[in-house]
C-alpha cells in the first residue's frame, strides 16, 4: 500500500498508471474466478478491453484530453467483443460477452472514477481542499479504517451475523463499528486538511457502507465459484480484487455525491 500512497501523492499520471495495473490484474482475477465454473472463457480480450476503456476514461477524467467525444472510441471495441465470438468456436459466446461488459461496469469504471474523484478542480474545491491528491488519500484512509475497525469490533463484540450465507464472519456490530470509526476518520481528516467536516463525514458514511457492500459482492462471486481468495498475488491478503473490493461501489457513489452537491 506504500506504493499506492506514493503514486497518489506524486502526480495524476502515476496515480492513473497504478490503478491501470490494479484494474487489469483485478479483471484477470475476475475471469479466472468465472472460468472455474465455466461461465466465461474471455481471459484474453477481456483484460485488453479493460486497458482500453480505463485509459480513455482516465485521460478524460484527469483532463489530459478535454474532448469527451473520444469516449466513443470505446464503441468499436464493444462491437469487436461480439464479432470475435463469431469466429471463436466457443460454446458460451453470450456468457463471454456478458462477463466482459459486466467487468467494465464492476471493475474498470470504479477504478477510473478514482482519477476523476481526485484530479478534477471542481470536485476538490467543493470541499475546500488545497491539494487535489489529498481527497483520494482521505478516501483510502477512511476505507482502510472502516475495514480494519469493522473486523476488530466484529471480533470483539460481534454476535449478530450480517449475511452468513455469503460472509459468515461479518456482523451487524462490525458494520456499526466500521461506520462509526470511518466517520471519526472523516472528521479528523477534515480537521487536519482544513476542509469541509460535513462533506467528509457524509463521504465517510458512503465509503463505509458501500465499501462493505463491495466486499460482500465479491464474497458472493467467490462463493459461487467455491474459491477462498480472488488470487495469490498478495501473500496473506489474497488477490488484487480482494484488496480493492471496497472501491467497487463506494468510488462511483462518492463521485456521484460530489458531482451533485
Amino acid at each position: 500500500m506504500a506504493a499506492l500512497v506514493l503514486c497518489i501523492i506524486w502526480n495524476e499520471y502515476s496515480t492513473a498508471l497504478i490503478f491501470l495495473v490494479f484494474s487489469t490484474l483485478a479483471t484477470v482475477e475476475f475471469y479466472q474466478i468465472l472460468n472455474k465454473k465455466e461461465l466465461s472463457n474471455n481471459t484474453k480480450y477481456g483484460p485488453f478491453v479493460n486497458v482500453v476503456v480505463y485509459t480513455l476514461l482516465s485521460l478524460v477524467f484527469i483532463e489530459e484530453i478535454k474532448e469527451y467525444r473520444i469516449l466513443f472510441l470505446i464503441v468499436p471495441f464493444l462491437f469487436i467483443l461480439v464479432l470475435q465470438e463469431l469466429f471463436a468456436k466457443d460454446n458460451i459466446p453470450y456468457q463471454n460477452i456478458s462477463s466482459t461488459l459486466f467487468a467494465l461496469l464492476y471493475i474498470t469504471l470504479p477504478f477510473a472514477c478514482l482519477n476523476y474523484l481526485s484530479f478534477n478542480d471542481d470536485i476538490y474545491s467543493k470541499i475546500g481542499l488545497g491539494e487535489n491528491w489529498s481527497l483520494l488519500l482521505g478516501f483510502f484512509i477512511i476505507l482502510w479504517t472502516s475495514d480494519s475497525m469493522a473486523y476488530v469490533v466484529g471480533k470483539a463484540i460481534g454476535k449478530h451475523k450480517l449475511i452468513p450465507r455469503i460472509s459468515p464472519g461479518k456482523t451487524w456490530e462490525g458494520l456499526a463499528g466500521g461506520l462509526v470509526f470511518s466517520i471519526l476518520a472523516g472528521f479528523l481528516f477534515a480537521y487536519v486538511t482544513d476542509s469541509s467536516v460535513f462533506h467528509w463525514m457524509i463521504m465517510a458514511a458512503i465509503i463505509s457502507i458501500f465499501g462493505l457492500l463491495g466486499d460482500l459482492s465479491e464474497s458472493l462471486l467467490k462463493r459461487s465459484a467455491d474459491v477462498k481468495d480472488s488470487g495469490t498475488l498478495l501473500p496473506g491478503h489474497g488477490g488484487v480484487l480482494d484488496r480493492f473490493d471496497g472501491i467497487l461501489f463506494s468510488a462511483p457513489l462518492v463521485l456521484t455525491y460530489l458531482l451533485f452537491i
